[in-house]
């Protein structure tokens, strides 16, 4: 863990070394007044600040409030001579954590030091919720904020919050919440009150609506995708989970090396979104993981097999036997993060796929399921290759919407009843 003592009194700086050193695993570095620290904090993350006030140079006030702007996460522990309400509620409405006076009271100063260093190691841990509600993950805070949709008003609500609150900077918020809102009024028509639960953490934002039980669950999907390719969904028992990744400040200091405009410098400052490139994924990935993706191309060339030969012997058998290899996919996908969306999408085929009866195929619709299977299996093969073998893909994401289309595609296809034309009549966007 990384500390710094800042204060301009060499004896000081001392007196907080001796009382630290009893600490393990933990590494301290020393500024001489507010202007230093800053310029070290630039440099490099320290996760616990202790912070004198009477400075030559930036003064502690003025520095806390600095580093803050752009190191939200550092602990700053202001320690000062100063025993007034004035100093105390400047330090701390400028982001310090605590006001701890001098001279300092040693058992006082070690509970509350190993305090804020239990939170940090903590904070930095991945959190995990056991009761999440999204069906994407249990790596999310254990908070969560609930919105009862149980009239026009808390609909109302819901698109303030998160359209109109500049606390959320959110690529395809826009188009997420005109969907929720439009569910949000069939229900509302249809006599459904339902809920809204958003949970987070540090990368993504999860808004899971439940009871959306007013129309089916393939009409449903059709309209995601007609309405929001780049949304990154999971629907299951009429539950619908949306996983929003975060917008990210940049870093001043990476803001003003960009040769760019003074206002694009100004928007770059709020937030960024970040495209996975493949190379950059691969080099995160576990060997292990490598070798069972490598597996997937003999997998396809199995499928291919089966697959023609279903189309010349629909039995049960043969459907089940490219069942099995598909789950081989599905396996795959659940290893490896980011991926959920296409892992449901292929779950959704596969489930479809395992309850049909081949004897309810006419001839026409077996031609018409081998097309659009091999068409499936060339995307997913040319995703494996584009990410893992070339890895020339720009973003990891690139076909996501395509590949959930496709399966839904299929599945329509073989739909013993046709979708009702009118059965999203009454779906509203605007």
């Amino acid at each position: 863990m990384k500390l710094l003592i800042v204060d301009d009194d060499h004896n000081n700086r001392m007196t907080l070394q001796l009382l630290l050193e009893d600490i393990d695993n933990i590494d301290i570095s020393e500024a001489k007044d507010g202007k230093e620290a800053i310029e070290l904090c630039k440099k490099d993350h320290y996760d616990m600040i202790f912070m004198d006030i009477m400075m030559p140079n930036i003064d502690g006030i003025s520095a806390t409030r600095i580093i803050k702007s752009f190191d939200k996460k550092v602990m700053i522990l202001a320690l000062s001579a100063l025993d007034d309400e004035e100093s105390k509620n400047s330090m701390l409405t400028c982001g310090a954590e605590d006001y701890i006076t001098k001279p300092i009271e040693e058992n006082l100063f070690y509970q509350r030091v190993k305090n804020y260093m239990q939170i940090v190691e903590l904070r930095n841990k991945k959190p995990i919720n056991v009761n999440a509600i999204n069906l994407f993950t249990q790596e999310v805070y254990s908070r969560s904020l609930k919105f009862s949709i149980n009239s026009l008003q808390s609909l109302a609500e819901l698109w303030d919050y998160y359209l109109n609150e500049p606390s959320y900077s959110i690529e395809g918020m826009e188009d997420c919440i005109r969907l929720i809102y439009a569910f949000g009024q069939l229900n509302l028509k249809n006599n459904t009150p339902f809920s809204i639960i958003a949970e987070e953490n540090e990368d993504n934002l999860f808004l899971t609506c439940s009871q959306l039980n007013t129309i089916s669950n393939i009409t449903i999907q059709n309209i995601l995708l007609k309405n929001y390719k780049n949304g990154i969904f999971i629907f299951d028992d009429n539950v619908l989970s949306f996983r929003l990744p975060k917008g990210k400040p940049l870093r001043k200091e990476e803001v003003e090396k960009l040769d760019i405009t003074d206002y694009t410098k100004s928007i770059l400052s709020i937030a960024h979104f970040d495209k996975t490139p493949a190379l950059e994924y691969v080099e995160n990935t576990p060997i292990s993981l490598m070798a069972m993706i490598e597996n997937l191309e003999c997998i396809r060339d199995k499928i291919e097999v089966i697959t023609i030969e279903f189309e010349n012997n629909p039995t049960k058998e043969n459907l089940l036997q490219i069942t099995e290899y598909i789950a081989m996919y599905i396996d795959v996908l659940n290893y490896l993060m980011e991926f959920e969306h296409l892992a449901y999408a292929l779950k959704v085929l596969n489930d479809f796929l395992i309850a049909l009866d081949p004897k309810e195929l006419s001839n026409s619709n077996l031609q018409k399921f081998s097309l659009l299977f091999f068409s499936l299996l060339d995307d997913i093969e040319g995703w494996r290759y584009k990410i893992f073998v070339s890895v020339e893909a720009n973003d990891i994401h690139y076909l996501d919407s395509s590949l959930l289309s496709s399966c839904l595609q299929i599945r329509s296809l073989l739909l013993k009843e046709e979708i009702p034309e009118n059965n999203d009549d009454d779906f509203e966007l605007f």
